[in-house]
Formats: C-alpha cells, structure tokens, sequence
C-alpha cells in the first residue's frame, strides 16, 4: 500500500523556500521591467528629471538630487536614451529587490524559514505594482524604495545587535548610509527615522537603544549626506523647502476631507493591490500588537521587538498623509514609505491567514492587475479615454518635436541671429528637449503655469537677446493663443505655426500650436 504523494513537492523544480525560486522572482521582475520599460516612452516627469541631470546641482526646486544623478550614472553609460534615463532606476529596482529578500531572511531566523521568508519577499517584491511598475519610471521614487529598503535592512541588523556591540554601531552606520540616500532622493524619507524615534520612544525595550552610540552615528552620517541639499537650499532662499511644505499642507479646493482621506486610502490599494494590501495591513498590525502587548518581558534583541519598531515604520507615512489629506488631496505615490517595512513585514509572518488561500488569491489577482497593465502599455484596449490614461501620456512627443524642428528651418526665421526653442509648461519643455535632433536648451515660460526648475535656470528673459527668433509651443486653445499672444509682443513679428495631435493609436491625447517669433526686440527681463 503506497501513502499518497504530493505532487507539488515531487516536480523537479525549485521548491517555495528555495535560494533558487527566490531568485526566480527577482529574474522575473527584472525582465518584467524591461519589458515595459521598452514600451512605454519617457513621461514628462522623467524628461523633466533628466533635464536636470545635464545641470548636476545639490538640489533642485521639487526634489533633492537623488534622481538627477541616478539618471546621469545611466546616461553615461548609454547616452541620452530611453535606455539610458531608465538604467539607474533599473539598478536601483534590483538593490531595492535584493535588501528586501536579505532583509525577510535575517528577521525570519535564516535556515528554511529563513529561506521561506526570503521567496515571499521576492514575490511581494515582484508582483505588487508600486514595486514594480512604479520603479520602472525614472522618478526619485526609485531612488527612495531602495535606498529605505537598505535603510530598513541596516535597522533590523542593528536592533537584532547586542547593545553597545561593534556589530551594533557597524549596522547602524550602514542603515545611516541608507537613509542618507533615502534622503538625496526624496524628502518625504524623513518619515522613516520619525516612525523609528516614535517606536523607540513609546517601547521600553527600544528605548535602551538611545543609550548607545549607533543610532547617534546613523543620524550624523545620514544628515552629513544631506547636508549639500541643505546648503543649496540656504543659497535658493529655502525654495525646495518652501515649495514641498506649501505642496503637502497647504488647503486645496478639491474635495472635502472625507473623500480626499478614502481616495487617499484607495491609491494605496491600488498600489499593492487589494488583497495584498489588507494582508500587508494585518501583519502590520498584528506585529504592532503582539510587540506591544509583550513590552514588558521583551529584551532589546527580541524578534518581537524589531518587528514592533518596522511596524511603526510603516504606519508613521500613513498617518502623516493622513493629516495632510485633511488639507489639500495626497497623490497615491507620496506615502509610499509605508511599503518597505510592510513587505519585509508579511513575507516573514507566520500567521495561518498570511499563508493560505488569501496569499495564493493575492498574488493571483496582483499577476493579473501586472498583466493587464502591460497590454495596455502594449496596445490600449482598456475603455480609457486617451486624455485619461497616463500611460498615453507618454505619446506624441516626438511628433510634436518634428514639427517644432520643421519650425527651426522655416523661412519665416531668416535674418535672427539665435533661433530658441520654448513651450509654457516644463513638462513640454523636457519633452521638446530631449526628442529634438539636437537636444537643445529649451524654455519653460510658465506663464500660465506653477513655478518649477525652469524658473531658476537662466531662463528666456536672460538669454534671448534683440535680433534673435523663437519657436514655442502652446496649447491649440484659446488660453494658449492668448499666451502666444503675451509672447508675440516681446518680437517685431509672429506667425502662427502647425496644430500637432498627440496621439497614441487612433486616440488624441492632446493637442498644441505651433508659434515663430523673429527679431526679439522687447523681452522682459526677470524680476
């Protein structure tokens, strides 16, 4: 008589707890990446971010340096390509990877649990989409996942460290590293210190960590890093400072706090998918609780303890956008912070519900979210009107850069001395300057638009001068040739030029005027 076999355990590949199937997933992503990589073109957020890494400055006025110069490292490698604005981020989607896997097995207790925790994280890591669509995109939001990841991994080392110990302060001045990055990239990376001092603060046994050395040493090392941004600032009358602090708590007219708090929570569902959000959520939880109940009879070291303090990490975003939603809408990227901890968090539950029927239907449900995302990045089949989809957002732009190109050569241009290329927004301007042949300096105007990098370069107010021509594009509406119209009075003379579709397929995205400005004669100078 033969006992029944499971067929599962019996196929030869690599089994779910295996160092093998965890690498799997970390290929998969990889590939995944690039795949969409390839078929979505740059955004205008990305054009903008690598304008910026032609200017390599300690700062700029949305966001410290941390993106700039991870698109620089990856156009030197390949140029001013697609291929080279998105291979920083790609690195830094894999570190960000890695650190997580590392992480989940040196909380889970290494040895097969160990190695089970690491493949859960993998999968997490791979298919829930913040992790892996939002990382394909060359935004600081790259540079801060991976950098927290690291962070988050140097923590969990230290507060698994004996206090006081030379492997405590070791793990500490790498977390301090993390962080420093964390903080190059993006300033909403103070929230991951905060929600530290706040599970040290309020848990008798993370309390004794103020009394050594470690997180003193994290805490310069980090701020040292930071420091640049912090003087560029000072010398740009605090501009980035002022601007992110009016940008998350200034009031907005949009909604009322109800609904800005629930579309504030649906963006992170559908960030991490809705099943996997609300097991993220439990383990969370669940770590919070038990961390808590036990606080009494827990020693510095404990399992419970370090679980307890990446809880607290996770929440401390949460409830920080929390607030600010009151007061003005939160996009669903900026409290991103919670999902680093939350991951490391779940792979490493041992709980019967983050196991079962729930995790398998999480990430079935999540592959399909991923699948339907790529063929839409493919081919648009999804009832969105092209206005709507931000992936056709991305199209058009080498259109509209043939027809500013055909511009340049008009004969209408004869007889100026400099031909400039501008548009009134910087999202057009990024995209004009890195899909015209040349990719030349282009203009922001901002004239009917927020206040943003362009405005502290040398911008069309310094640099054009009597006898030169202009070629700008505005929106084709009334408000567009109004503003062509503010332009037009800086020149002798103007001609209004082609109306461009930006299309993706058979969908209009979009549409812009053309407009030739010859011989400057009055262009206003800066304030």
């Amino acid at each position: 008589m033969t006992t029944p076999v499971d067929l599962a355990h019996t196929r030869p590949v690599a089994p779910p707890g295996s160092w093998t199937a965890a690498a799997s997933w970390i290929l998969v992503a990889a590939v995944l990446r690039a795949g969409l990589s390839s078929l979505v073109p740059l955004l205008p957020d990305e054009t903008y971010y690598w304008d910026w890494s032609r200017q390599l400055a300690a700062g700029y006025f949305d966001h410290p340096p941390g993106i700039a110069l991870l698109i620089a490292a990856g156009t030197r490698l390949f140029g001013n390509t697609l291929m080279g604005v998105r291979a920083g981020p790609a690195m830094a989607a894999l570190l960000m990877h890695l650190a997580a896997v590392v992480c989940a097995w040196q909380l889970a207790g290494r040895g097969t649990s160990g190695c089970r925790a690491a493949t859960r994280a993998a999968m997490l890591a791979t298919l829930i989409p913040i992790a892996t669509l939002g990382l394909v995109l060359a935004t600081p939001d790259a540079v801060l996942f991976a950098s927290a990841m690291v962070a988050l991994l140097g923590v969990e080392r230290a507060l698994a460290s004996p206090l006081r110990s030379r492997r405590s302060l070791g793990w500490w001045v790498f977390a301090g590293l993390g962080l420093g990055a964390a903080f190059v990239a993006k300033y909403t990376a103070v929230l991951l210190p905060m929600g530290l001092v706040m599970a040290c603060l309020v848990h008798p046994a993370l309390r004794e960590r103020f009394a050594e050395p470690g997180p003193w040493v994290a805490s310069i090392v980090a701020l040292g890093m930071f420091a640049p941004v912090v003087v560029w600032n000072a010398a740009n009358d605090w501009v980035s400072f002022r601007f992110q602090l009016g940008h998350g708590f200034s009031a907005g007219a949009r909604g009322n706090p109800l609904t800005r708090e629930l579309e504030m929570l649906g963006g992170q569902i559908g960030l991490a998918s809705p099943i996997l959000f609300l097991l993220m959520a439990g383990a969370v939880w669940f770590a919070m609780r038990d961390g808590w109940r036990m606080r009494r009879d827990l020693a510095p070291t404990d399992l419970m303890v370090r679980r307890f303090a990446l809880a607290v990490i996770s929440v401390a975003p949460l409830a920080f956008f929390a607030v600010s939603a009151w007061r003005r809408a939160v996009e669903a990227n900026w409290p991103a912070m919670i999902y680093p901890s939350a991951i490391v968090l779940l792979a490493t539950s041992k709980t019967p519900w983050s196991h079962g029927r729930w995790w398998r239907r999480g990430h079935a449900f999540a592959a399909l979210l991923l699948a339907l995302v790529v063929c839409q990045a493919a081919t648009p089949f999804l009832p969105i009107p092209p206005r709507k989809d931000p992936i056709a957002r991305a199209h058009g732009w080498e259109t509209l850069a043939d027809a500013v190109e055909r511009g340049r050569r008009s004969e209408f241009l004869h007889g100026t001395v400099s031909r400039w290329v501008a548009a009134d927004r910087y999202q057009d301007a990024s995209e004009l300057a890195f899909h015209l042949p040349d990719q030349p300096t282009v203009f922001a105007l901002n004239l009917g638009s927020r206040t943003n990098q362009y405005d502290i370069w040398p911008n069309a107010s310094d640099t054009i001068r009597p006898g030169d021509g202009l070629v700008a594009a505005f929106d084709a509406d009334a408000k567009g040739d109004s503003l062509a119209g503010v332009v037009g009075a800086w020149f002798t003379a103007s001609q209004r030029g082609a109306t461009v579709s930006l299309r993706r397929g058979d969908g209009v995205v979009s549409e812009r005027r053309i407009w030739l400005y010859r011989i400057a004669r009055d262009v206003p100078r800066r304030p």
